[in-house]
């Protein structure tokens, strides 16, 4: 006779199998499965499997398979077996695995469609749990909610248009909310969650929270996993030039919020921004102001609004509030590549209060003192890598293990590492003459291809070509020194080109 278990799949085939008990199947120090934890938990989680067809048959259109399943525990990644003392993990890859018999006697979108159907308001409940895939340890493929969430969703809206979604994750989702009357999002927030979460949903509490990510509406608006280039890759709301799904900031309530008065002085190192929010609805709620800044004239790439400060404040309602908000100069400052500094660049900068990164409702411009560009003194400081001003094919990753930059090629289409990279850093000093110049730079090591650097004027004149063969590996990196085909003297924008499997960490000169 079988054991019926409820199995929850929580996305890329990672399950949990519940007993009618409540407690769910674990992989004990012994080895053996036991229905013995109360919950999910643990650095190495041991309440997680995943089904495999037996010898490869592909699964039928049920989800089930014909030759039966194999078990394997996820946290030692080995298959569960049968033994004389019971049911374990295999104590060897050779192990015979057992072959299960699997039968759904309820798929949960069923249970789900019967019981909304019926109902007055449906409330469906998804999301992640922390310990099986929030993890530090797992990147996840997608940020679509794992497929039997999204079947659960879809049957609770298509048998009850009185759906609304609650997600508790710890991550942004891209899930269509577009036919939904209501949509709730909470982080896990520890043992009086669920508390506030039915004082919220029974409009007891107005909710105030605010996305502190943007949450993006499909795959296809992110880079790749390992671009680390925020700016290239137009990554997050500083950057980001879509329409996202929900943007940084964003949070509704059960109030609207009226903005007006915007007003800005700057004061000897300071400035001091003021603007009035009303709450123009019939309900006492908080709203959280935003304040933004972004500069009108910026000499480089600079964020398209970056947030200021904000300040949460309860109103009842027809109630106004004055809002102040003082800040140092240092809070519209960016970090100077060229010189290694925080620099306030002198100009306008535009000012935007709302109620998020994109729901702006004020709008005002403000004149600031700061210290103008300079050239780059690259006698005195070299050249970072990864301090580039612009790039063509390159990606950055880690120096070395523990700390720092690198730039290399990216791969290409077929994965290979024998791409090109171009750097471009404007605005190069070379003072009085540069006479010759050394790359820190590390191959690919053993067996890997030979590659170069060229450092060029931007005009196409070539300085040096310098030819760096394997080193011990991508994290040993060697100095190379060559002369400049011709003395280079003033400010010029310099291209430096990688070939080949390297990692480039710095550019220097000397006279």
């Amino acid at each position: 006779m079988g054991t019926e278990l409820a199995l929850v799949d929580w996305g890329g085939g990672v399950l949990t199998l519940r007993a009618p008990d409540g407690r769910y199947l674990s992989v004990a120090e012994d080895g053996f499965v036991r229905a013995s934890a109360d919950r999910p938990g643990g650095w190495v989680v041991q309440e997680t499997f995943r089904l495999e067809p037996h010898d490869g048959h592909g699964s039928h259109g049920d989800g089930s398979h014909g030759d039966g399943h194999l078990l394997k525990h996820v946290g030692t990644g080995r298959h569960v077996c049968v033994t004389a003392g019971g049911v374990k993990v295999a104590d060897r890859d050779d192990e015979e695995p057992a072959v299960l018999g699997v039968e759904f006697t309820e798929h949960g979108e069923d249970a789900v469609a019967h019981a909304a159907a019926t109902a007055d308001v449906v409330l469906v409940v998804v999301g992640n749990d922390p310990h099986i895939n929030g993890r530090e340890t797992e990147d996840r493929t997608t940020l679509a909610l794992p497929a039997h969430q999204r079947r659960l969703l879809e049957a609770a809206r298509a048998a009850n248009p009185r759906t609304a979604l609650v997600v508790t994750s710890s991550y942004p989702y891209a899930v269509d909310c577009a036919d939904l009357p209501a949509a709730l999002w909470t982080a896990h927030g520890g043992q009086a969650a669920g508390t506030a979460l039915a004082r919220v949903l029974a409009g007891d509490v107005s909710p105030a929270g605010r996305l502190p990510q943007t949450w993006y509406a499909s795959d296809a608006d992110l880079p790749g996993l390992l671009d680390y280039d925020v700016i290239g890759g137009r990554q997050t709301y500083l950057y980001f030039e879509g329409t996202p799904l929900f943007p940084f900031g964003h949070g509704l309530s059960y109030a609207s919020f009226r903005y007006a008065d915007l007003a800005a002085h700057v004061v000897r190192d300071r400035v001091r921004v003021t603007f009035t929010v009303t709450n123009s609805g019939d309900t006492a709620a908080d709203e959280v102001a935003q304040l933004y800044g972004r500069p009108v004239d910026p000499s480089v790439p600079r964020p398209r609004r970056a947030l200021l400060a904000h300040r949460r404040v309860h109103l009842a309602p027809g109630a106004r509030a004055e809002l102040s908000f003082e800040l140092p100069l240092a809070a519209f400052g960016f970090w100077d590549v060229a010189h290694g500094t925080w620099r306030v660049e002198p100009g306008a900068y535009d000012l935007l209060a709302g109620a998020s990164s994109e729901d702006v409702r004020l709008t005002g411009t403000v004149g600031l003192p700061g210290t103008p560009a300079r050239p780059r003194p690259v006698l005195e400081r070299g050249l970072e890598a990864v301090d580039f001003d612009e790039q063509r094919g390159a990606e950055i990753v880690d120096r070395t293990k523990r700390s720092g930059d690198a730039v290399t090629p990216a791969r290409t289409d077929g994965g290979e590492e024998d791409g090109t990279a171009e750097l471009l850093y404007r605005r190069c000093d070379f003072g009085a003459g540069a006479r010759s110049v050394t790359v820190e730079v590390a191959g690919g090591g053993e067996g890997a291809g030979a590659g170069s650097v060229e450092v060029a004027l931007a005009d196409g004149r070539v300085l040096a070509r310098l030819d760096v063969g394997p080193t011990a590996g991508p994290y040993a990196y060697v100095s190379v020194t060559a002369g400049l085909r011709f003395p280079v003297a003033g400010v010029h924008d310099l291209r430096v080109a990688l070939r080949g499997p390297l990692r480039l960490a710095r550019v220097g000169f000397s006279g």
